[in-house]
């Protein structure tokens, strides 16, 4: 990769579940904020608490539905709420579902090993691979994420196995018909390891939940370290 095109990622605080963690992210300075809309999750939030969350966060900050293999209904009252940007999707994505998405689509990947596995070293340009080709296009980012979505912990970041994902899904590629699309970066994030996160994979975006969360939800003084740390990257240097 050309160190040139290289820019400190964007970055996501995800799980969301209290009107106060808006100020959090307004005030540090976050790029995106998600909220997960799966039952099982502790950060499992209605469509009704999500909206007076998200009411509190600037218009600069997009809002992310996080969903696990929704179903075309699922879609339909997401996207007429109105006040979501963006769909995050996990584990099943059927041709139904993607049809019918009028918003941009995050299709997040859930890896276990990838180093030393002799699983293939191109999980990105794969999984858009097996899209329906006609819908292709709505697929606006990859994120790849741990096995457990949600559970603090890393997949096996080896010596960078995916390293060069945005390669794989930049124009130049050919796997994506011209279309540049967004790597993100998730699973275990937090201030102490989001620097070599960004130097091995250099993705687009950095994703992180529990590795800004204290006892009671979110925590101010963690989001802003980690937002600090991310931003610290300089452009191109010690990538």
């Amino acid at each position: 990769m050309d160190p040139e095109r290289f820019t400190t990622p964007l970055i996501k605080i995800c799980g969301l579940t209290d009107v106060r963690e808006a100020a959090f992210l307004n005030a540090a300075g976050a790029d995106y904020a998600g909220f997960v809309f799966y039952p099982p999750s502790k950060r499992y939030v209605t469509l009704e608490n999500a909206r007076e969350i998200a009411s509190g966060l600037t218009d600069r900050i997009k809002r992310v539905a996080v969903l696990v293999s929704p179903s075309a209904s699922d879609i339909d009252k997401i996207q007429e709420s109105g006040f979501i940007d963006i769909i995050q999707i996990h584990k099943e994505l059927s041709t139904e579902v993607l049809k019918i998405s009028k918003l941009p689509v995050w299709r997040a990947l859930n890896l276990s090993s990838l180093s030393g596995s002799g699983e293939t070293d191109r999980p990105v340009i794969s999984a858009l691979s097996l899209l329906p080709e006609e819908y292709r296009h709505k697929i606006e980012a990859v994120l790849v994420d741990a096995p457990d979505f949600g559970s603090g912990k890393t997949f096996d970041w080896g010596e960078g196995r995916i390293a060069g994902a945005d390669e794989q899904i930049s124009p130049e590629s050919g796997g994506t018909e011209g279309k540049g699309v967004s790597f993100i970066l998730a699973g275990g994030l937090n201030a102490g390891n989001v620097a070599e996160g960004i130097r091995l994979f250099k993705p687009d975006i950095v994703d992180v939940s529990s590795g800004v969360e204290g006892e009671h939800g979110k925590d101010e003084k963690l989001i802003n370290e980690f937002v600090k740390a991310a931003r610290n990257t300089a452009a191109g240097k010690g990538i």
